[in-house]
């Protein structure tokens, strides 16, 4: 899924200080798991970690980065947007890294798993799990079910053009976007997205992470700090939770 950085521009772009306050709460989910195991993190593999929203901020609270993502114009901009702060950057496949217990974190941040197979993405997990040092956390941040319907949101001088949310089955969705760039009078096609996201249901997903050996430590609602041990789905919906924020460990 190698795609042009513009067709992430509506939701990577976003105010620098919902970045920081994101960066504060996932700084809070590793202090809050180095209480709960006893144990001190300091390295970070930021997996999909796309421009690099929490970088600097993750640095200037201590903790040593590493971002990996598929896409090399979004490694660049991320080495551009955090020149000066010390982070590590590589382009890779989260299908196919290779690391073996370097890290104290793994970070998996707003929406980047389920865009394979359930197999790949069940090696994702596996890889995960693999790269963590013992006792080592994994953090991901998915939504509780994908929303369909259409719209249309201006970034400055680019339109996106949501165009398609189609329900496959009960996990699988089709999404389909189109860019335009304003021009003289006129808007200018510049790029089409279209994939395949698969939002697991929360029991569905707690499954999968036990299956590739992790022990889920807590999970938190909407990026708060009520801690969710009932994974019917229907109930989270109507209690209005929408995200939840996963912390298992090896």
């Amino acid at each position: 899924m190698n795609l042009p950085y513009s067709v992430y521009l509506w939701h990577l772009d976003v105010p620098e200080e919902r970045n920081f306050l994101e960066a504060e709460y996932i700084s809070f989910l590793i202090h809050l798991s180095e209480k709960k195991l006893k144990t001190k993190y300091r390295r970070i593999l930021d997996l999909a970690c796309g421009i690099g929203r929490h970088h600097k901020y993750l640095r200037e609270n201590g903790f040593e980065v590493f971002g990996v993502d598929l896409n090399r114009e979004l490694i660049d901009l991320a080495k551009k947007r955090n020149r000066g702060f010390e982070v590590f950057y590589q382009v890779g496949d989260m299908r196919k890294i290779g690391y073996k217990e370097e890290f104290d974190v793994v970070l998996n941040w707003y929406t980047s798993f389920g865009y394979f197979s359930d197999e790949e993405n069940k090696l994702v997990l596996k890889n995960i799990y693999r790269a963590l040092k013992p006792s080592g956390i994994f953090i991901l941040d998915v939504p509780v079910k994908w929303s369909e319907g259409s719209g249309i949101i201006l970034h400055e001088d680019q339109l996106v053009e949501v165009i398609k949310r189609k329900k496959i089955n009960d996990y699988k969705f089709e999404y389909k976007a189109r860019l335009y760039k304003e021009e003289v009078e006129s808007l200018n096609l510049k790029a089409e997205l279209e994939l395949t996201v698969t939002v697991y249901p929360p029991s569905v997903l707690k499954n999968l992470l036990e299956g590739a050996g992790f022990k889920v430590l807590y999970v938190f609602a909407n990026y708060g700090i009520v801690n969710i041990r009932n994974f019917d789905l229907a109930n989270l919906t109507e209690h209005g939770i929408r995200r939840l924020a996963w912390i298992s460990y090896k």
